[in-house]
């Protein structure tokens, strides 16, 4: 398993972590994200892309944000409408 970082940026402009390799598996790749910041306070989220044409090759090497970072792309997958629906029942609540 390999590990990049600040290599390369995402459509959204983030810069992940890119893991590749054939033995990255979620456990390895806890551990190492585990020994690198653990401690820290950081949660990461893995996004799997999905929604490429069948006919594209997928991409060799996953991305793996802190989860703060991906705001924007969870804004854009839910739509703004969906999101404010969201935030008005998350303060109602409080």
């Amino acid at each position: 398993m390999h590990i990049f970082e600040d290599e390369k940026t995402d459509r959204f402009g983030n810069y992940p972590i890119w893991i590749k390799g054939k033995d990255a598996n979620p456990q390895k790749i806890h551990e190492e994200l585990y020994r690198r910041y653990g401690g820290q306070g950081y949660k990461f989220a893995i996004v799997f892309d999905c929604s490429a044409d069948e006919w594209e090759n997928p991409e060799k090497e996953t991305p793996v944000y802190f989860l703060d970072t991906i705001l924007d792309e969870l804004i854009f997958y839910c739509g703004p409408e969906e999101v404010r629906r969201r935030l008005d029942e998350l303060t109602c609540r409080n």
